[in-house]
Formats: C-alpha cells, structure tokens, sequence
C-alpha cells in the first residue's frame, strides 16, 4: 500500500497549482464574514473532493475486476502525459504577454456578499466546473484504481489524496483559525505575493512539477 500512497501523494501535490483557490479563499477569510466564509468553502471544497474520489475509486474498483492488479504501463504513461499537459500550461502561460496590473476574477469582487452557505456551495462547485484541477485530481486516483489493493486500502487512498490535493486551500483557512491576531497581516502577505508572482508562478510551477513527473514516467518505462 505506501509504494502506491506514495505514488498517489505525488500527483495530489500538484494541488498547489489551484492559484485561484488559494486566492479565492484568502479573500473570503479577509471579507465580512471572515473564518466562516472561508471556513464552509473549504469544507466544501475538500468534501467535494473527498465524495468524488472515493465514489470514483469505488465505481473503479468494479469496472477494472480481475484485471485490477495488471495496470502494465498505465501509471509511468500516465505521468509523462500529465507532465507533458503541465509543461504545456507552463509553455502558454510563458507565452502570455505580462500585465501590468493584477486583474481579479469578477467574482472576487463580491465575496463580502456571499453567506458561508453559499460559500460551502460555491466550494463544492469548483471541484467540478475547474477541469484542470479535475485532470490531476483524476490523475492522482488512477494510481489507485489500477492497483491491487482491497477496496478500504484504495478509499484510504482516495480520502489521503483529496486532503492533500486541497492542502492549498486548508491551509490559509488554518492560519486564520489558529492564529487569529495575527492572520490578516500573514494572509494579506500572501495574498500580494501572489499577486506579484502571478506570472512566474504560473509559468515555474507547472513546470517543475511537469519535469518531474515526465522523468518520473519515462524513467518508470525504461
């Protein structure tokens, strides 16, 4: 089970490339209604996230049947493709002329309207209408579909993968509920980095992680 953890773990990682989440709920943790808002979006999005993938792993583990430990070159093809579809997002990103202002999705524009019932709403919603995030969420739950493992190994799995891929969300929702006084300075400071960083970020992110899941495949299939 750790050998396909571990492998799993690794493409939920790239969860860190959820810019617009992360953006997305800082400004609902600095709006009116603070922890709450930013609270239920993450609940949302993580248990979204977490029905998917066990739903997903439990409809797989029926599907594949005997053939559940023959997954042949399945996972090192599948890295060098995700690897291949980051490098691809880092190349267009590269491409995009740079702004000189920072322009914010409309919908940020409103956060101080939205009731934490809406936002558990809206987080949930995002898992589903963001294909990019969906892809590698998928990508990571492949690994565990396609092994051998009994099916409370594989839910453990897919419930492990969900958490880390919205570490990027948690995370900034922690920070504000841990440390109360001082979360506005620290989440503002994050908050203008990645504003800032937008573009190398977008660029040098996907690229790492498109690098190392490419060599990580390739290497697997030599």
């Amino acid at each position: 089970m750790i050998p396909v953890l571990g492998q799993s773990i690794l493409f939920a990682s790239s969860g860190i490339l959820s810019i617009g989440s992360i953006m997305l709920v800082i400004l609902l943790l600095l709006s009116e209604r603070g922890w709450q808002n930013g609270l239920a979006y993450m609940l949302g999005y993580l248990s979204s996230y977490s029905l998917m993938g066990v739903a997903i792993v439990v409809v797989g583990y029926q599907a594949t049947g005997l053939s559940a430990g023959q997954p042949g070159i399945f996972v090192p093809v599948a890295l060098v493709a995700l690897g291949t579809l980051l490098l691809w997002l880092s190349f267009r990103n590269w491409r995009k002329p740079a702004s000189e202002n920072y322009s914010q999705p409309r919908f940020f524009s409103i956060v101080d309207k939205i009731t934490p019932a809406k936002a558990f709403a809206f987080g949930a919603l995002v898992t589903v209408v963001n294909f990019k995030n969906l892809g590698l969420f998928l990508s990571a739950l492949s690994i565990a579909i396609f092994s051998s493992l009994l099916i409370t190994q594989k839910i453990i799995i897919a419930l492990s993968v969900a958490f880390v891929f919205c570490l990027s969300v948690i995370i900034p929702v922690l920070i504000c509920i841990s440390f109360p006084q001082r979360a506005n300075k620290v989440l503002n400071s994050i908050k203008q980095t990645l504003e800032e960083y937008s573009r190398p970020i977008g660029i040098w992110l996907p690229l790492i992680f498109g690098g190392l899941f490419v060599i990580r495949g390739i290497t697997s299939l030599l």
